[in-house]
């Protein structure tokens, strides 16, 4: 009980912060995301025992050029290109029974193409349509927050068939489908803060936060799983790190991104 009050008041106070900072100004928006970022980024690299300071420093050069509005359009497809073709090894990865072992050059190109690059696109959502300030940004996280919190909740009080024990034996398929469920009906709550965009579009992109946002959580799950820890961190009482914190939204922010590209670009 006294883990879930400290659970429930770390997941309130980082909630509040994004949302906060996001409606206030794209400044404190992209220098929280990248704070968030930068300790996930940190606790990645030590899951997987890769020690190195360029993926921090290029990191912070795209963010910096992403804000200026001087980040390459070239440069901009092509991280969203490595990043979804990353993703999509990654769910490879996950079904996979293969003891892996990851060479430098891999752990170089994963590191790049996974936390950093994915966390960009988290940050790029900023610069997406919406009729409030970081509409989007704000309900990409909305909707992973309801699905991750009510996925958590049925699957306590409901759950028995087993999603993925191999990796993750307490996450269930009703804790999923219910959390996906109240996600679903979310998005018709925050479509009307969008009316740039089809009715349609809310509904289907929750489909898609649910299936990356669960995917997101197992791979950070296997990833724990294979460096024999509990926790990424230790930063956020009651969830462990960041990277805990930020597994689902870091996942599911590229494809996104492409969806809601795709849209504007065709109509």
């Amino acid at each position: 009980m006294k883990n879930l009050v400290i659970r429930s008041i770390s997941g309130i106070i980082y909630s509040t912060l994004i949302i906060s900072t996001a409606l206030y100004s794209d400044l404190s928006y992209i220098i929280l995301i990248f704070i968030f970022s930068s300790f996930t980024l940190y606790e990645f690299q030590k899951l997987i025992k890769y020690k190195s300071p360029v993926p921090f420093v290029l990191f912070s050069i795209i963010i910096y050029q992403f804000y200026n509005q001087k980040l390459n359009p070239y440069l901009h497809l092509s991280l969203l290109a490595f990043s979804t073709s990353i993703s999509i090894l990654l769910i490879f990865f996950l079904f996979s029974n293969k003891k892996i072992k990851i060479k430098p050059l891999q752990k170089t190109a994963l590191t790049l193409f996974y936390p950093v690059s994915s966390c960009y696109f988290i940050i790029a959502t900023s610069s997406l349509k919406s009729n409030i300030e970081n509409g989007i940004s704000i309900s990409l996280f909305v909707m992973v927050w309801v699905n991750n919190t009510f996925a958590y909740i049925v699957g306590k009080l409901i759950g028995k068939k087993n999603l993925f024990p191999s990796i993750s034996p307490k996450k269930t398929w009703e804790g999923m489908l219910g959390g996906g469920v109240l996600c679903f009906l979310s998005s018709f709550l925050l479509v009307q803060f969008h009316p740039g965009y089809p009715k349609w579009t809310f509904p289907l992109l929750s489909l898609i936060i649910v299936g990356t946002s669960t995917t997101g959580d197992l791979i950070q799950s296997k990833f724990k799983r294979l460096a024999l820890k509990k926790d990424s961190g230790i930063l956020i009482p009651g969830h462990g790190g960041f990277y805990d914190r930020m597994d689902s939204v870091l996942f599911s922010a590229p494809f996104v991104f492409l969806f809601l590209m795709f849209l504007n670009y065709v109509s």
